[in-house]
This record gives structure tokens, sequence and C-alpha cells, in this order.
């Protein structure tokens, strides 16, 4: 069972259709969620090429999220976005149990996002461990006022 708690969402050990649904909820018709995919991984990965640079949505050195980016010094970032529903099925099965994403306005840069969401296993809740979404807002009460909601009502359905 979800457990929603200020900026949240607790157990977060749903099926990848269900994790979409969800980050579904963060997009709207002004909005697009991009996911992060560093230059450097181009070497290990070249297979990823084709299919990121024909999502990609904004090319960006700025530093995002606060993390240690320095095994990525000066690294280019490309930002890209799904196509569609099974297209953000298979983004998030890349990068099942820990991924990072931004909600930006169409047409708008990296500073101008509306949220920025980051998935990790290992946190705690009541004293046990549970995969979480974590939730940051650029506007107050923005996540708990218009997309909690849907995401609740959807969810008891």
């Amino acid at each position: 069972m979800l457990i929603f708690e200020n900026l949240a969402i607790y157990n977060f050990n749903l099926t990848t259709e269900e994790e979409a649904t969800i980050l579904s909820k963060f997009i709207d018709a002004d909005h697009d969620l991009l996911f992060p995919y560093f230059e450097c991984n181009f070497r290990a990965f070249p297979e990823d090429r084709a299919y990121i640079e024909e999502r990609t949505i904004i090319r960006s050195k700025e530093k995002v999220f606060e993390m240690n980016y320095s095994f990525v010094e000066n690294e280019l970032v490309y930002w890209y976005k799904p196509h569609d529903r099974d297209d953000l099925i298979h983004i998030i099965n890349q990068d099942r149990i820990t991924y990072r994403s931004i909600v930006v306005p169409k047409n708008g840069g990296l500073n101008d996002y509306r949220f920025k969401l980051f998935t990790y296993e290992h946190a705690i809740y009541n004293e046990e461990e549970t995969r979480v979404l974590w939730i940051e807002e650029a506007i107050e009460n923005d996540y708990i006022e218009n997309i909690c909601p849907k995401i609740v009502s959807q969810t008891n359905e």
C-alpha cells in the first residue's frame, strides 16, 4: 500500500506499468517528463545513442540534482522524454531501481522545472526499509494540491 507523506510516496514497490501511470500524473499538455543520460555512458552503451538522441529535448552541462557529479565533471547530459506510455515503461525498465527525472514546461529550460523526481530503494519509513519516490517542487504545495489527488484517485480505483 502506498504511503503519501509530505513530498514522498513510500512503499513505491510497484510494477513498471503502475509506476508509469503514477509518473504520467506529473505530465500535462504544458509539461514534459525528462530523464537524464550522461554522454559518457555512450562509450559503454553505444547502442543507446540513437534511442536517446531521437528523444532528446535539452543538452546541458547544468547540475540539476544535488549529487556528486565528480565522475562526470563538465559532462554533457542528454535530457530525453518518452514518446508515449510504452516508451515510459521501457525507460523505467532501463534503470528500474533508482532513477531521477524532471518535469519542465514544454519549450522551457531545466531551471524552469516544476518537479524533480527521485526514486530510492533504501529509504527508511517507520524504521523499515522501503523504496520511495521523493518529489521536489518549484512552487510550494503544487504537488499536494495538483498532483497527489490525481495519484490517490487513480490508486483507489
